[in-house]
């Protein structure tokens, strides 16, 4: 699916953060896009004032005006820009500027340093245009891992996550989880807007976990380590589970492949308890400490590792 920012969105969203002012609105459906197939295209549409590389978003600070300057002969170039952010209170050529203007072009001002408009707007749209879909489950952070909790409706997700955020672990997300790919090989996940701090408790209705627990229980968004799915003991098939390391799979979320540890829920197991312990496993694994290797070692009799 194709992915887009209106740029009077751009401006909006970063009004208040870069203090810049329009100068004019441009063309009405001025937009930027980004590639569904390639990650990077969010940063790589900005650049400085460029006519070898024509970035679709071109900052103009007193460097870029002075080069401007000096080669008249390239004033009247302007390949696929959408949007013109003069920078450090240049004041560019009337004569190129009218040119600028009657292409359609958002033309801003602001009084910060160039450098810095375009870092800010490069993470924006990097963030913005990124492939991203939602997913049913629940989100938390257990000792700094971000854990997506996934199974049928009822089975006691959120009432999982709330035991966790009880055991001063944090919820990101309930019942909806805004997953974007920031990187290669990188997930975060998110709270829609809307579900910020709330919680659905079968029971107890709508909560709301800032106000329970306090403001450090949650947190906005956190990258994707691992997926743990409880499942129905009745279910599942026991006898099928390898009792030395679970049943563990991989599922892939946006095109990157995570362990997926699949977990029985009864009346007599305590899946928070589980739940902490699979995070901590995770880490050991990350550290590239094979538990079983050594355990495998010990029972045979050979050396096990420090």
């Amino acid at each position: 699916m194709d992915r887009s920012v209106a740029v009077v969105r751009l401006v909006a969203d970063l009004q208040r953060e870069l203090g810049w002012s329009l100068l004019h609105p441009g063309r009405a459906d001025n937009a930027l896009s980004a590639d569904p197939q390639h990650v990077s295209d969010g940063a790589a549409l900005v650049g400085f004032l460029s006519f070898i590389r024509s970035h679709p978003v071109q900052v103009l600070g007193q460097a870029e005006l002075d080069y401007l300057l000096s080669h008249p002969a390239q004033r009247y170039q302007v390949k696929r820009l959408r949007v013109l952010v003069l920078a450090e209170g240049v004041s560019p050529p009337a004569d190129w500027l009218a040119v600028v203007l009657a292409e359609g072009v958002s033309v801003l001002a602001c009084p910060l340093p160039a450098r810095k408009i375009l870092v800010r707007l490069q993470q924006y749209l990097q963030r913005e245009l990124a492939p991203r879909c939602h997913l049913h489950g629940v989100l938390v952070d257990v000792l700094g891992v971000g854990i997506l909790i996934q199974g049928e409706a009822g089975i006691g997700k959120s009432e999982l996550a709330l035991e966790l955020v009880s055991r001063n672990h944090r919820l990101i997300a309930d019942d909806s989880v805004l997953c974007i790919l920031e990187a290669p090989g990188v997930v975060t996940g998110h709270c829609p807007p809307a579900l910020q701090d709330f919680m659905e408790v079968r029971g107890l209705g709508i909560v709301n976990i800032r106000q329970l627990f306090g403001a450090a229980s949650v947190i906005d968004s956190k990258r994707l380590r691992l997926v743990v799915e409880i499942r129905d003991m009745a279910e599942m098939q026991l006898a099928d589970i390898d009792r030395l390391q679970g049943q563990v799979d991989n599922w892939e979320i946006l095109g990157v492949p995570f362990p997926r540890l699949r977990l029985p829920v009864s009346a007599a197991r305590n899946l928070a308890v589980l739940v902490e312990a699979a995070a901590r496993a995770h880490y050991v694994r990350e550290s590239g400490i094979d538990m079983l290797a050594i355990f495998d070692r010990q029972t045979r009799g050979g050396p096990s590792a420090p």
